[in-house]
């Protein structure tokens, strides 16, 4: 049944101005209307309180352009005008208020028309000073991290390199005459050393994704993988299938992720024989790339955590490695804008890479 009282509330905030008014004064971000002369003609409360009590008289009617520095006018004038021309524009921008306080702004101006024709923008300003300062701080950080990760790999491969010499030069010299308990503490030492050196090289790796960029390359892409595969020193052999495809893509970095995905799968397949296929395609926005083996598959609730530092499925006495190979690989991916994943298959495992065309670094030169 109609509830005809409910319609005749209904129909009356049709046309009701008070009714904008209510939402437009209450929205919490600060907001403005333009005419295309770029004089504010409506402003809330919020966007009114940018200005200084004695200032506020002079805000309808006026661009207020004057209380702006010539840098931050030059802006407004080309979002305005470009929003004006094309319908829409957005800016992050520092401004420095009438008030006298300073805050970064993420703004949207929008196109419209009343009902007689007249063009105006539609102004919405949100305060994003505490989320970009905290951008800022992570940001910095992050690079500390990476300085002091690079930094103590990089220092502590000399020492490291000394001990190796060392054990090497007194199991050539002695390893005969060594008693059966020494030498098997000896050969401890040695695997030790061997895998401090890997996480060394690894954390080298890690530390350097956001210190260097690598330049796109056109090249072939089956080719290039079939060199890493034969690159790579691991006993264990796969049959590997791969696609033809011409691909421009930043070649050093997507090398660092084929090497990690290539020795994963050689490093941990189960069994003497089995096989990689590697599938590339191509689309308008990104190269999409599936790495597939028929090794023993990575347990669903693992899929995520093997991304993180220092993770393996198997004790580092079982199987050797730093850990850090599946998080090389999502650090470049996201470095880069692209993903990595771990998608169901009826046997083994399959990464499913994702790398767009367009370059979307974090932090390009």
């Amino acid at each position: 049944m109609t509830d005809s009282t409910s319609l005749e509330k209904a129909d009356r905030f049709i046309g009701d101005d008070s009714l904008s008014d209510l939402i437009f004064d209450n929205i919490p971000d600060y907001a403005f209307i333009k005419d295309d002369q770029l004089r504010i003609v409506k402003a809330n409360d919020a966007f009114c309180s940018m200005y200084p009590e004695e200032a506020r008289e002079k805000i309808i009617g006026y661009t207020t352009l004057d209380s702006y520095q010539p840098e931050e006018v030059e802006e407004f004038i080309k979002d305005d005008k470009k929003a004006l021309e094309t319908g829409y524009a957005e800016c992050l921008e520092i401004i420095n208020f009438p008030d006298g306080g300073v805050r970064t702004l993420f703004t949207r101006k929008k196109r419209f028309y009343d009902a007689k024709g007249a063009t105006f923008i539609l102004g919405l300003s949100s305060d994003v000073t505490e989320r970009e300062h905290l951008v800022a701080q992570l940001k910095r950080s992050n690079e500390a991290l990476d300085e002091f990760a690079y930094i103590a790999s990089h220092d502590l491969k000399a020492p490291l390199n000394a001990i190796s010499k060392l054990v090497t030069w007194i199991d050539e010299d002695y390893g005969d005459e060594l008693p059966e308990g020494a030498k098997e503490n000896f050969d401890l030492i040695q695997q030790r050393v061997s895998r401090m050196s890997k996480l060394l090289h690894d954390l080298l790796i890690y530390s350097r994704v956001n210190r260097k960029h690598s330049e796109n390359e056109t090249f072939e892409f089956c080719e290039f993988t079939k060199e890493i595969y034969d690159s790579i020193d691991i006993e264990a052999k796969l049959k590997l299938e791969c696609t033809s495809l011409i691909v421009t893509l930043p070649k050093t970095a997507l090398e660092v992720v084929t090497r990690n995905l290539i020795s994963n799968s050689l490093k941990h397949h189960d069994c003497e024989n089995g096989s990689l296929i590697i599938h590339v395609k191509e689309s308008a926005k990104e190269y999409e790339m599936h790495f597939i083996d028929d090794g023993p598959g990575i347990p669903p609730e693992y899929r995520e955590k093997v991304f993180e530092m220092f993770q393996t499925l198997k004790p580092r006495d079982q199987q050797e490695g730093s850990g850090m190979g599946l998080a090389i690989i999502k650090k470049v991916l996201n470095h880069y804008g692209g993903s990595v994943d771990i998608v169901d298959s009826n046997v083994g495992t399959e990464f499913v890479l994702k790398w767009p065309k367009v370059d979307t670094r974090v932090n390009p030169n």
